[in-house]
């Protein structure tokens, strides 16, 4: 179940490549939008800015206070430095507490199988769509892979037991791992495997938008 976090920020007027000056004093630009209210400019400190993307991720709520306003939210979007990976802007999606919404959960494998020497598990997918109230999401979805042990054996998304208050959106025949000849894995799936592991953020942008230079 999601955890809620705080956060402060300030309302902000500074646009565009205006937003350069920010970061030079540490401060992050970010937006605030949805659930039927006008987009909210903002700016964030950095580091407890970082602070709460490492431990909200793209599934836990955020208060984000601005003005003494609290805006209830979740992060949608992270654009970074595709070389420094600073960042550089963050979308805040602002959510009703008492209505569904629909978003992506990390798959975390758990267990360790064990294979012959010429079978491996390939990870095929590192997330599924999940619709659920935004207090209700989970931060991740673990997924048992310790009996998976015979050529061709596998799991799918409708192996995963009940989650309380959460309806699983994703189609129950795909595949989440299988276990596959030696060598078969392709490099995608190997780093889709990666990801659902140390996924702690929502969609990671490196090139997307241009530094603000085409705000909200």
């Amino acid at each position: 179940m999601a955890e809620a976090y705080s956060l402060e920020a300030q309302a902000r007027t500074v646009i565009g490549k205006q937003v350069k000056a920010l970061r030079r004093q540490d401060l992050i630009p970010a937006v605030i939008y949805g659930a039927g209210g006008a987009p909210v400019h903002i700016s964030c400190p950095r580091r407890p800015l970082e602070i709460v993307l490492q431990k909200a991720g793209g599934t836990n709520v955020i208060n984000v206070v601005v003005d003494g306003a609290i805006h209830n939210a979740i992060v949608r979007e992270v654009q970074r430095d595709k070389i420094r990976r600073d960042i550089l802007h963050v979308d805040f999606l602002r959510v009703d507490l008492t209505k569904k919404l629909r978003t992506e959960v990390p798959v975390v494998f758990v267990g360790t199988p064990k294979l012959a020497s010429d079978v491996q598990m390939a990870h095929i997918i590192q997330s599924i769509e999940v619709e659920s109230l935004p207090m209700d999401i989970p931060d991740r979805i673990e997924v048992n892979v310790e009996h998976l042990v015979a050529l061709g054996d596998q799991v799918t998304v409708g192996d995963i037991p009940p989650i309380p208050n959460v309806t699983i959106l994703s189609d129950p025949h795909e595949v989440l791992a299988r276990i596959e000849s030696l060598g078969a894995v392709e490099p995608e799936e190997e780093a889709a495997a990666e990801a659902a592991v140390a996924a702690a953020e929502p969609e990671v942008i490196e090139k997307g938008k241009k530094e603000e230079e085409e705000e909200f």
